[in-house]
């Protein structure tokens, strides 16, 4: 486990849940299953994310605090994990957790996974007899996106996201997020994909090897190249896409301005620290009600 990972405090028992960002998301077809085939770059933001605590206790349901507490309700997938984690350990006792939820809800970064693959690594990291444990099975069975959260580093996902790649990104690649903070349906992420209606997978369709970057100008020409299949279907749901990506794009020394996931959260990316800054303090000072954020990418 890296060093980013650890738990920081004996006692407070930390663990940081990154966001999550499809530099990349290209829909290759539809297969015969149902499921869509998929191949995405991915990104996770070294110091904007959620925080889950585990302090000693009996288990109980997880305390959620934090700016976007209120948009998550009841459901949660930190709980969701303990629950996995106690059908695999019956005498488990995962204490009190609280999550601090700072990144939008349903808002295409990956929150939810990050903060279930949070809660794997604190829990396991609570006993001898899980350290070792491949939770990969128990992250699939929560989500699509976690287990690439699990590692949260630099990968190639295809599939359905459950063929990972590491990746290795440039150290000094930056991007400011932005999300417009307009209402999110139920299953937005099912009517994006129908909106996209996209055909058959090709049958001779071949597989391709994964990128090797040399330069952050490698990174920002395959986004720019690759693109987001979602992008088009998530702009019907929620038109204030447009505007973002359009602000996004006229920061000075934005390289290029994309949607991850199925939305609405955008990104542009960028390629020093100080660039970024600039370019997330002016948007909040256009935009004062969106969330906006800056962070390097790992």
């Amino acid at each position: 486990m890296s060093a980013r990972f650890r738990i920081v405090e004996c006692m407070s028992k930390l663990e940081f849940a990154p966001a999550k960002i499809n530099l990349t998301l290209e829909v290759l077809g539809r297969r015969s299953d149902g499921y869509h085939e998929l191949r995405s770059l991915v990104a996770f933001a070294a110091d904007v994310g959620d925080r889950l605590t585990r302090e000693a206790g009996p288990t109980s349901k997880t305390e959620i605090t934090g700016p976007f507490a209120a948009g998550l309700g009841d459901a949660n997938l930190v709980d969701e994990a303990v629950a996995a984690i106690s059908r695999l350990v019956p005498d488990f006792v995962a204490g009190r957790l609280t999550l601090e939820k700072n990144l939008p809800v349903a808002s295409g970064i990956g929150g939810g996974s990050a903060d279930a693959a949070a809660a794997l690594r604190l829990l396991s990291a609570s006993r001898s007899d899980l350290v070792s444990r491949d939770l990969t099975d128990i992250a699939r069975a929560l989500g699509a996106d976690v287990p690439v959260c699990l590692k949260s580093q630099s990968a190639v996902m295809t599939g359905t996201g459950e063929n990972i790649t590491d990746i290795v990104l440039p150290a000094e690649l930056y991007a400011v997020f932005a999300n417009p903070l307009v209402e999110v349906p139920a299953k937005k992420t099912a009517e994006v994909f129908r909106l996209l209606n996209a055909g058959p997978l090709p049958a001779d369709l071949a597989p391709e090897n994964p990128p090797v970057f040399s330069s952050i100008g490698d990174v920002i020409r395959y986004a720019a190249l690759r693109g987001n299949s979602l992008e088009a279907p998530a702009r019907q749901l929620f038109p204030e896409i447009i505007n973002v990506l359009s602000e996004l794009a006229k920061l000075p020394r934005s390289r290029v301005a994309q949607l991850s996931g199925a939305g609405p959260t955008c990104f542009a990316l960028f390629e020093s620290e100080a660039a970024a800054q600039t370019g997330a303090r002016m948007l909040k000072t256009r935009q004062p009600n969106w969330w906006i954020a800056a962070s390097r990418l790992t």
